[in-house]
């Protein structure tokens, strides 16, 4: 369980959000963070997902790019 605060600042509301979500994101552990993607591709499976989803999932991908290196390419095809 994440155990910190947020510093708002003025922005629009849905892109204040997006950040909110990003930070979180960012600071959970790698588990953590596996875990939220299969949440996350398991809803979507099961939900229409709108073009304002995909922007949240396109704003997401940030936080997951430590991934991308040669020694988890083999899990860049699940």
């Amino acid at each position: 369980m994440l155990h910190y605060q947020i510093k708002k600042k003025p922005m629009k509301k849905s892109s204040s959000k997006l950040k909110e979500i990003e930070t979180a994101i960012k600071h959970l552990s790698p588990e953590e963070q596996r875990r939220l993607l299969s949440r996350f591709t398991r809803l979507f499976q099961t939900q229409k997902i709108g073009p304002e989803d995909l922007e949240w999932l396109k704003a997401a991908e940030q936080a997951f790019s430590f991934w991308d290196n040669p020694e988890d390419e083999i899990y860049d095809a699940l």
